[in-house]
């Protein structure tokens, strides 16, 4: 029986918006959310229904399909894009911090 890998996707992708707002995660990493489920949701399917279960195989088989399916070239720019911005509102803030101390 089992399911078929692109309903593991589309439960995986629907369930990414709702999981990341409980989780609080930004909205640029929520592509990273979607990869573990898909891959946690594939390991399970394959194990309940797969008569030779082969983790390293569906480990495998999940990442792919879940790198696939949320691009992993947007992924990483997004990612970047995430710590990149971090980064300048911290430095941001220290000068912030450093001028208005100065200015006394």
């Amino acid at each position: 029986m089992g399911f078929d890998l692109g309903l593991i996707i589309a439960f995986a992708l629907a369930g990414t918006a709702t999981l990341s707002d409980v989780l609080r995660i930004p909205k640029k990493l929520r592509s990273w959310v979607a990869v573990v489920l898909i891959v946690g949701l594939y390991l399970v399917n394959q194990w309940l229904y797969s008569p030779a279960f082969d983790w390293k195989a569906a480990l495998l088989e999940g990442l792919t399909a879940g790198l696939a399916s949320v691009g992993i070239h947007s992924s990483a720019k997004n990612t970047i894009e995430q710590f990149s911005k971090d980064e300048a509102s911290q430095y941001k803030n220290k000068s912030k911090n450093n001028d208005s101390q100065s200015a006394v």
